[in-house]
C-alpha cells in the first residue's frame, strides 16, 4: 500500500487512523505516519525523536500539502 493511497483514504475518504490500522494492520506504521501529517511542523520537530522518521514525515507533508507545509 502506498502513502498516496493511505493519504486519500484518510483525508479524502474520511477513514480514521484506527479504521485504517484495523483494515491494513501490516501497514500500521505508514498509517501512523500519515496521521502525523495533520500535526504542525513545529510540534513534530519537538516530539518525533527518530531523525529518519521525522524527515520522512516532513517529506510527506511537503509532498501532500506543498512546499511550505
Amino acid at each position: 500500500m502506498t502513502y498516496e493511497k493511505l493519504f486519500k483514504l484518510k483525508f479524502e475518504k474520511g477513514y480514521s487512523t484506527n479504521e485504517l490500522i484495523e483494515k491494513f494492520p501490516d501497514q500500521a506504521d505508514k498509517v501512523r505516519e500519515i496521521a502525523l501529517l495533520q500535526i504542525p511542523t513545529s510540534i513534530l520537530k519537538r516530539t518525533v525523536a527518530e531523525e529518519g522518521v521525522l524527515e520522512r514525515i516532513l517529506g510527506l507533508k511537503r509532498k501532500f500539502f506543498g512546499e511550505g507545509a
